[in-house]
């Protein structure tokens, strides 16, 4: 069980939480241990997000589609991670995305009843959960006004920053370069000579239907504001 308190401290909704609480929590809460083999999808897009589910052992894979299927976002997710908890609560309460198992996964899930009590008895939890939100929402806005920049490096980094996850790798964004070219606004030499730039510099590799992410770090070290921390 000490290995099990080890994983759930790394998680950041956990930070600062003693181990006597935690196995308190475990004896008195609906906490669900669940586990998956290779291949098993977890979630499917558009199921409602009725718990908060936590990856703890093993590694996803994520593919984020857009409505007209024009563009797929995929990538792995690797333990200790939290899995959508801005879906949890507001009016759009689905995944966002398609879960798949990498190997032999386990999920811990907690019914959002019980997260409720437990924002309420623990404001530990209650701040840990906020300052979860908040990243993530300011990403998106850092995302979106990152648009305004002449440099088409840093506003590509910031659009996979925006949609992958801090820890992930093996990001593919699998589109035909019309239409990335086309939603950046730029024509289709500058769109490839941007991509030949970023692939000289080991960041990516692309070819005609897919840019393949090879170091995401690097993408953050390519934007210039404080900000990239929280990506």
């Amino acid at each position: 069980m000490d290995s099990m308190y080890d994983v759930l401290l790394q998680l950041p909704i956990f930070q600062g939480v003693s181990r006597n609480k935690i196995s308190e929590l475990i004896e008195k809460m609906k906490f669900h241990f669940l586990k998956y083999p290779d291949g098993e999808k977890i979630v499917t897009c558009g199921e409602e997000c009725n718990h908060l589910k936590f990856l703890i052992s093993g590694e996803i894979r994520s593919e984020l589609v857009t409505q007209n299927e024009k563009m797929k976002i995929s990538e792995k997710i690797l333990a200790p991670n939290v899995i959508a908890p801005e879906h949890l609560f507001g009016r759009d309460t689905y995944f966002p995305a398609n879960l798949y198992a990498v190997g032999t996964v386990g999920i811990m899930q907690i019914e959002k009843a019980s997260v409720v009590q437990m924002l309420q008895e623990e404001p530990i939890f209650l701040i840990n959960l906020l300052n979860i939100l908040s990243r993530r929402s300011q990403k998106a806005l850092e995302s979106f006004t990152s648009f305004s920049s002449s440099d088409l490096k840093e506003r590509l980094a910031f659009w996979i920053l925006s949609l992958t996850q801090q820890k992930s790798t093996d990001i593919h964004v699998i589109c035909k370069q019309k239409d990335l070219y086309s939603f950046f606004g730029v024509q289709r030499s500058v769109f490839l000579s941007t991509l030949d730039r970023l692939k000289e510099e080991g960041i990516i590799d692309y070819d005609t239907k897919e840019i393949v992410v090879l170091d995401r770090s690097r993408l953050k070290d390519l934007l210039l504001s404080s900000s990239q921390e929280d990506f």
